[in-house]
C-alpha cells in the first residue's frame, strides 16, 4: 500500500515534486489576501493544521460562536475546485480560539499573595 507523503506542517499531501500546496504565496485582492486552508494553516503557526482551519470554516457555517466569522468564496473547476478565505478573518478566529470569545484565557495573570 502506498500512502501519500504529508507535509510535516500543515498535514496536507504533497506534490509529486515534494512541495506542500501550503507554500504557494496568498492571493491579493482588494488590500486582503486570500489563501486556502494548507496556506492558511502555514501563516498562522506551527500548530495550526490545514483540518483545523477547515474545522473552523465549518463551524463557522453554524450557528454558535465561530457563527459568520470565516466565510468561504468558493470558485468551480476541476474536481471540487478552490475554497479561499481571508487571512485577516482566519487569524480572528484563531485568536478567539485561543483566548475564547472575551480574551479569558489568557495565559501567565498571577495574582500577588503574601
Amino acid at each position: 500500500m502506498i500512502t501519500a507523503r504529508r507535509c510535516r506542517h500543515c498535514g496536507s499531501a504533497l506534490a509529486p515534486t515534494g512541495r506542500c500546496p501550503g507554500d504557494a504565496p496568498l492571493l491579493a485582492r482588494d488590500g486582503a489576501e486570500y489563501g486556502g486552508a494548507a496556506q492558511l494553516a502555514h501563516r498562522l503557526g506551527p500548530d495550526i493544521t490545514a483540518a483545523r482551519v477547515r474545522d473552523w470554516a465549518r463551524r463557522s457555517r453554524q450557528p454558535g460562536k465561530l457563527n459568520g466569522l470565516l466565510p468561504a468564496h468558493h470558485l468551480p473547476g476541476r474536481g471540487r475546485g478552490t475554497t479561499w478565505h481571508r487571512l485577516d478573518q482566519a487569524a480572528h478566529v484563531e485568536w478567539l480560539t485561543r483566548t475564547g470569545p472575551s480574551g479569558a484565557k489568557r495565559a501567565g495573570e498571577l495574582t500577588l499573595t503574601r
